[in-house]
């Protein structure tokens, strides 16, 4: 009887459990708190409460509780309240190492939730052993180059691109520092199995493609750290970012021309697919200042739709009109914008620079120092020409330009 007593006890708090996430995550309460009757509850006394009656009616380190804890965290984070919420991530870490060992994949979640909450407090040491941890357990599971390590570099990689924006200048550097490691490690560990057939490789390339982009450009608006801090003017420092600059063109090139080659493998992939990687690469050449390349990949991508039943709509779509190049493929936080966007006419070159660049219809308001701010951001940017029968031409555009409230 005793048991069938304490089996029916679990049982009705897996219940409660399984009711107090689905409540929680699916913001049930919530829409519940529109009914004149009921009160709304606050899930951090639900999370407390429900731990309580874990703890009386089984035991301090009973698997139900680090769930609980999980979901305290997430409600005390939702509530700014990151000192607490990083101990209630640590207490459901600390139940799942007792529960399942001290490198047991399971600790995931709980490290990833505390890596954000030292961030908020500043502690970015701390999150970077959060997520080193993470890195290593996954690592003692898998080896470091088993396939499955991919989706947690990647995750990885995601986070500190995220976090890029919220640090100072040389801090932020370090973030792309470990950025580029869980690249090299992730292109590492598709060169060793070397399956372009799988249909995950071609935007794993891309994306690490774009990686090598955004480092190159960071390095080429602030430079690179020196052991001073950072240094802009001397020699060595202007050698060191063009070395690194064609180290991180390299890299692209080859991590798009990967996605090439994969896209050939895929059952699935169209001419249009295929021509917008090629297309792709040409921009890539273009914004390094290769243009006979990027005109030669240009000139291959347009050829590659001939055979398409939709091939002058799809010429138009690639090629059609100028516009601007961006390497989107990572998680990086936008850009906050002011509520103006102003439309701005431009000639672009066959070499996708802009001239003659005009605002229209600019507001009273606009002084001469955001009108040159404007002009300079635009003029650093690189735009995939206009082509006709396949070759770059000089076209107009107007262009869509929303002005910049905060650097993100």
């Amino acid at each position: 009887m005793k048991d069938n007593s304490s089996a029916t006890r679990t049982s009705q708090l897996n219940l409660a459990l399984m009711a107090l996430i689905v409540l929680s995550f699916t913001g049930l309460a919530a829409a519940q708190s529109d009914l004149p009757d009921l009160k709304q509850s606050d899930p951090v006394t639900d999370y407390l409460n429900a731990i309580d009656t874990a703890e009386a009616e089984l035991s301090a380190y009973s698997m139900e509780l680090s769930d609980l804890y999980l979901g305290l965290g997430k409600s005390h984070f939702s509530k700014q309240e990151y000192e607490r919420a990083r101990r209630a991530f640590q207490r459901g870490m600390q139940i799942e190492r007792v529960n399942f060992g001290l490198n047991s994949l399971s600790q995931t979640p709980y490290l990833m939730s505390i890596a954000e909450t030292e961030s908020f407090l500043g502690n970015w040491d701390e999150s970077q052993k959060a997520l080193e941890n993470v890195y290593f357990i996954n690592t003692q599971a898998y080896g470091e180059k088993d396939p499955r390590m991919l989706p947690v570099l990647d995750e990885l990689l995601d986070w500190y691109l995220d976090t890029y924006s919220e640090r100072p200048r040389n801090s932020g550097y370090q973030n792309l520092v470990i950025s580029e490691r869980l690249g090299t490690r992730m292109y590492s560990i598709l060169e060793e199995h070397d399956d372009l057939s799988n249909p995950d490789s071609p935007q794993i390339y891309r994306k690490l493609s774009h990686l090598h982009y955004f480092i190159a450009n960071h390095i080429k608006e602030h430079g690179e750290p020196s052991e001073a801090g950072i240094s802009f003017n001397n020699a060595s420092t202007v050698m060191s970012q063009d070395t690194s600059s064609h180290k991180h063109y390299q890299r692209g090139k080859l991590a798009l021309q990967k996605v090439v080659e994969s896209l050939e493998l895929q059952a699935d992939t169209t001419p249009a697919d295929q021509a917008n990687a090629i297309a792709e690469l040409g921009d890539w050449y273009l914004v390094f200042g290769q243009r006979m390349s990027a005109n030669k990949a240009y000139k291959l991508a347009y050829e590659a739709l001939e055979t398409s039943d939709q091939s002058e709509q799809l010429r138009e779509s690639l090629f059609g009109q100028a516009k601007v190049i961006e390497f989107t493929a990572l998680g990086i936080k936008k850009q906050e914008t002011a509520d103006v966007d102003f439309e701005i006419s431009m000639a672009i070159s066959e070499s996708g620079t802009p001239n003659d660049i005009e605002i229209l219809n600019p507001p009273e308001e606009l002084d001469k120092k955001v009108r040159r701010t404007i002009f300079k951001d635009i003029r650093a940017k690189r735009f995939r020409p206009k082509l006709v029968g396949g070759e770059a031409t000089t076209s107009t555009i107007t262009f869509s330009y929303a002005s910049k409230k905060s650097q993100g």
